[in-house]
């Protein structure tokens, strides 16, 4: 059976997994970045400085962790932050973050056609920023392409940072993809982001056995969820063979295991 290897955060990938099985392949999720989340009390601070600047018009949430993890705080302090809110729209990255908010009893939920910066970007260049203010929820290793380009067309952006992360104290998923690289095993890689395309290959440098890892994924198909994790692929020696239009790991699986592999 062949295999695919899929990089996702540590405590993620199950669906992703039980996925690649319906398709028929053999799934090696590879955990390359840990997230960690900051101290509640931190980010009530941050969001409170941010808020005290005036009302917000856009909150963006970029995954259902995030999501949760933001609705919780701000319906613990419920008493302090509505009327500093404003008249606020909220805008989900992806159908799980929308259905994470759904779960939290928030309905009234935006989502942009292409679930990357520059789709959220699109989205709300649609709905005219210029002089509106758009707070950003996510973790502090993102990369500042979407605050740039939001500001750009004259928003004012502020990050709430949510998360912070590390490499894995946890390297078994890398040692199996290791093992399977070594051993001719793994027929794909799909990258989900572009930390974990940098991490993966610092994880390789820093003691591990797989020497130039561009040259061992030039040998397969690589996968990118969107175009700045593809960018990042480019600049690390290993253009990716697919980037699916959508955005969404379903989407590019079926993408990435399409045609060449039938």
């Amino acid at each position: 059976m062949k295999t695919i290897a899929v990089t996702r955060p540590v405590g993620q990938g199950e669906d992703t997994a039980q996925t690649i099985k319906e398709m028929g392949w053999n799934p090696l999720i590879v955990h390359t970045v840990e997230l960690k989340p900051r101290e509640e009390s931190e980010i009530f601070k941050e969001l409170s400085r941010v808020l005290a600047n005036g009302p917000v018009d856009w909150l963006v949430l970029m995954s259902p962790n995030g999501a949760n993890l933001l609705i919780n705080i701000l319906k613990s302090h419920g008493n302090l932050l509505p009327s500093a809110l404003g008249d606020l729209n909220i805008l989900a990255v992806g159908p799980k973050t929308k259905e994470a908010l759904a779960k939290q009893g928030i309905l009234e939920v935006h989502m942009p056609n292409n679930f990357s910066s520059m789709g959220v970007a699109d989205f709300l260049s649609t709905k005219g920023v210029e002089g509106k203010r758009v707070i950003l929820a996510r973790s502090l290793a993102a990369d500042k392409s979407l605050a740039t380009e939001l500001s750009k067309n004259c928003a004012m952006v502020d990050t709430v940072n949510l998360y912070s992360s590390a490499i894995p104290s946890d390297v078994t998923s890398f040692q199996r993809f290791e093992d399977g690289i070594h051993t001719n095993q793994i027929q794909a890689v799909l990258f989900t982001s572009s930390l974990s395309a940098s991490n993966l290959f610092l994880m390789s440098k820093n003691g591990g056995r797989l020497g130039d890892l561009a040259l061992h994924l030039g040998k397969l198909r690589v996968g990118a969820i969107g175009p700045v994790t593809a960018q990042r692929l480019i600049e690390l020696g290993t253009p990716p063979t697919v980037m699916p239009r959508t955005f969404i790991i379903d989407d590019a699986l079926k993408e990435l295991l399409g045609g060449a592999f039938s």
